[in-house]
């Protein structure tokens, strides 16, 4: 008996072995090259890029902007067009040379690569603004500090950025020159201490992400 239902039961894997569907083969074949890299607009703050679509059996293809040398890509998704904006923090500033390529993928991680696509930024404004001057404290109380400052300048709009502050710097629109960094009466989280000191700067950024040195330093034991 033992020996019947032995035989019964791999006559029944097999079965079920039989009837199971093939595995699919899997895709190695990668998208089309997503060919014709070019740039359709520079300006000295923007180039935009664009390529020819990419094709593939396996469904959408995915697309990745590298550029220089940089490991890490922009991400497109499924656009064919990609603006890359000016970024001193990566190196990208007026007047910078840069070298682009576009990888496509398909949904089984088969890849294939562009052209690649040298291109500068435009000229245009390198020059950060003047420093602030004259930093000032105009009130120190229990509710916060405030500061003030001359205005720098500049050939186009800015920012100001108050330093010293407990988590981290503070911004001012360029409309305004003074700032009121709070005490933890106003503000628990990012407050300054009741009686604590502390050392602010306001340093200025234009609209080109150009940095101006930082004004004078001034120190303060805050009230309360």
């Amino acid at each position: 008996m033992k020996a019947f239902r032995a035989v019964a039961t791999s006559a029944a894997a097999l079965a079920v072995l039989a009837a199971a569907p093939a595995a699919s083969a899997q895709d190695t074949t990668p998208p089309t090259a997503p060919n014709n890299l070019r740039a359709v607009s520079v300006t000295d703050v923007e180039i935009v890029l664009a390529w020819d679509a990419s094709t593939d059996a396996g469904g959408a293809v995915n697309y990745a902007v590298f550029f220089d040398d940089n490991p890490t890509p922009f991400l497109t998704s499924g656009d064919t067009r990609f603006d890359v904006r000016l970024n001193r923090a990566i190196g990208m500033a007026p007047g910078s040379r840069h070298t682009f390529q576009v990888r496509a993928e398909d949904p089984s991680g088969n890849h294939s690569f562009s052209n690649r696509l040298t291109v500068s930024f435009a000229p245009g404004d390198n020059t950060p603004p003047t420093a602030p001057g004259n930093l000032r404290v105009l009130r120190n109380s229990a509710s916060g500090v405030e500061l003030a400052w001359d205005p720098s300048t500049d050939a186009s709009d800015l920012d100001y950025f108050v330093s010293g502050a407990p988590c981290g710097s503070l911004m001012v629109s360029g409309d305004s020159t003074r700032a009121l960094v709070p005490t933890i009466l106003t503000d628990p989280v990012c407050g300054l201490g009741l009686g604590s000191m502390a050392t602010f700067s306001v340093f200025a950024r234009d609209a080109l992400q150009n940095f101006s040195a930082p004004s004078n330093r001034v120190t303060v034991t805050v009230a309360g």
